[in-house]
């Protein structure tokens, strides 16, 4: 018998600890904002330094419209195995911001397995959730490490609001 409250306490012990650990993650909702029905005609490249050289991938995101933020879209491209970059265009004006947490972003390639969802967003939220490693503009950082960080855009630029680790899928 004590055997079997020990064991059901150890459950709804672990069991809480999950609950209170999920209610702490940031929620796409508590960062929602108005979906704006403007667009750009488009991309600005004189305002937007680093954009020519992405213009063919720039100009087809901003074709496709907001899916970020309310009126911002995210762009990406592969930049080679496990590894994808990307920047933020301002739908309602066509400039470009190529924030570093989207460079070079690390999204797995260990056991021929890739993170299947490397970035979660939403048209409606200013909040971005990265699963992999965030990229760095420095190449003298060291690298973070592996897990799920989330991200507030807000002024052009991301802020981290909490970092999950998760296990490397080496």
């Amino acid at each position: 018998m004590r055997r079997l409250l020990a064991i059901g306490s150890l459950v709804l012990l672990i069991g809480s600890i999950i609950d209170i650990r999920g209610q702490r993650l940031p929620k796409f909702s508590s960062f929602s904002v108005s979906v704006e029905k403007v667009h750009a005609r488009s991309i600005d490249f004189r305002r937007s330094p680093g954009a020519d050289t992405f213009r063919t991938r720039l100009k087809a995101a901003l074709a496709e419209g907001t899916d970020f933020a309310g009126h911002y879209k995210i762009a990406g491209w592969g930049c080679g195995t496990g590894c994808i970059s990307g920047a933020v265009i301002d739908i309602r004006n066509g400039r470009v911001y190529f924030p570093e947490e989207l460079y070079a972003l690390s999204v797995g390639y260990f056991t021929c397995e890739y993170e299947l969802e490397p970035l979660k967003y939403r048209k409606n939220s200013r909040l971005l959730v990265i699963s992999g490693i965030p990229g760095s503009a420095e190449d003298k950082e060291p690298q973070k490490p592996w897990g799920d960080y989330y991200y507030e855009w807000k002024n052009n630029r991301f802020r981290q609001v909490r970092y999950v680790k998760r296990d490397n899928p080496q």
